[in-house]
């Protein structure tokens, strides 16, 4: 059973954009005051890199590409948790203008397919990287398309064929004696076509696929928010259709910090074990192509990476979060969060207060209370049964603000099983500092 732990553990205990705890009370009062600068306690481009120790850490990239009329939200994420075991991607794609969203999750276990210490640059003297999966390889996940009846363990996986050699995987079982999902522990090397999957077993019926699956993350020593390039490879888990990202990105201004702090304490002493540190870059220029189901399409766009690090949750201790993200068309950045706990998921239509972090476009960084409402209507997965709000509220009143992020497309799920988690974009309508503002958003709910 250790892979269904890891797929359901893997969403569960992680977040790509929440902290397990605020650091200190927000501002609630008075005029706006800026967390000062020399408080924070991340730096660039140190902690770009890889934080050897840490218990979790991941890079994930986010936003809003347009190609002409034609709108996409995208997210690329390369995580790993030491403290658990293993490491994965998610890699979505959503289609407004064709209603389609794409999505995958793969898991990497150790040795043969992450090493802890070096799938990421922990030497901030060297170019930085951090890389999951092969991308000369069409081995890189396993996709389960029929799970059979009549398992009552675990069964054997068989990889055949392929042109490689030395690749071997693990099959869980899922639900109503099927099989679950099929992990590949050892990618071996060679294979430069696509391997057959052979399920054996005592049950019936069982197929699965092989599907190339890959994210590299690259950029300059110097300074690694210039000219980042971002490359991803996925076949969505459902229709298998291919989708491939190679896209460059160079920030503009100050990065985010979470918090204003960028850590979740008051206390600034470095300590990756019990403190969760994270800062964001809001302002990516971005350039490069989609590769949609073999149409190449050119795209461009300002984007999101956030960078996450030390302690986060497990899967004993699950953190669940409801968190926004807005770039607004005047400059200002933000992210907004409220947290709750496992099987209590919030009301449609009700406030809930809520905390955010603010970025003035010459780079100030604000801490302030805030609201959060999640508004009908609602979007129930026919996967996973779970259902979501597609729209959220948020009223920071300090700066006199008050809009609405609304997804284009209501399927925005990383189906996971046993923990799954909504991540899409929105479009932003409303005001800030009294004034009409619209932008580019995020939408995060996890269950």
């Amino acid at each position: 059973m250790v892979g269904t732990v890891i797929v359901a553990a893997t969403i569960a205990a992680v977040s790509a954009c929440a902290s397990p705890a605020p650091p200190a009370v927000p501002q609630s009062t008075g005029t706006p005051i800026p967390v000062p600068a020399d408080s924070a306690a991340v730096g660039l481009p140190k902690d770009m890199y890889l934080h050897l120790g840490a218990p979790t850490e991941w890079w994930w990239n986010i936003g809003t590409l347009r190609a002409g009329d034609r709108e996409f939200g995208f997210e690329i994420n390369a995580a790993a948790f030491p403290i658990n075991g293993w490491a994965f991607t998610q890699v979505m794609l959503t289609d407004v203008q064709n209603g389609k969203h794409y999505q995958a999750t793969t898991v990497y276990l150790p040795p043969k397919s992450w090493d802890p210490q070096h799938w990421a640059e922990s030497d901030p003297t060297k170019d930085w990287f951090a890389r999951l999966g092969d991308s000369a390889s069409q081995l890189g996940s396993i996709v389960v398309t029929d799970p059979g009846t009549g398992y009552t363990s675990a069964p054997k996986v068989t990889i055949r064929g392929g042109g490689g050699t030395g690749a071997s995987a693990i099959a869980t079982l899922g639900t109503d004696g099927g099989v679950g999902v099929v992990l590949v522990s050892d990618p071996g090397t060679g294979y430069t076509s696509t391997p057959e999957i052979l399920i054996g077993g005592d049950g019936t019926g069982a197929k699965a696929v092989a599907a190339p699956s890959y994210v590299s993350m690259s950029a300059p020593g110097e300074d690694p928010t210039q000219g980042l390039h971002i490359e991803a490879v996925m076949a969505d888990e459902v229709t298998l259709t291919p989708v491939q990202f190679d896209l460059t990105e160079t920030q503009q201004g100050s990065p985010f910090t979470v918090w204003g702090t960028g850590v979740n304490s008051t206390d600034h002493a470095l300590d990756l074990q019990h403190k969760n540190y994270y800062f964001s870059l809001t302002h990516l220029q971005t350039t490069g192509t989609i590769t949609l189901d073999g149409e190449k399409i050119p795209v461009t766009g300002e984007t999101w990476m956030d960078h996450e690090y030390g302690a986060f949750g497990d899967s004993a201790n699950p953190v669940k979060w409801n968190l926004t993200d807005q770039q607004l068309d005047n400059g200002w950045t933000l992210q907004n969060y409220f947290l709750s706990k496992a099987g209590e998921d919030p009301p449609t239509d009700v406030a809930v207060p809520s905390f955010s972090t603010v970025q003035s476009p010459d780079g100030q960084m604000y801490y302030v209370a805030s609201t959060m409402t999640p508004l009908a209507p609602t979007w129930t997965s026919q996967v996973t049964g779970e259902t979501y709000y597609t729209g959220v509220r948020v009223q920071i009143p300090l700066f006199d603000a008050d809009f609405t992020v609304t997804a284009p497309v209501a399927d925005q799920e990383f189906p996971t099983q046993g923990a799954p988690v909504y991540e899409g974009i929105g479009s932003v309508d409303g005001t800030f500092q009294g004034e009409p503002v619209t932008g580019d958003g995020w939408i995060e709910q996890a269950h």
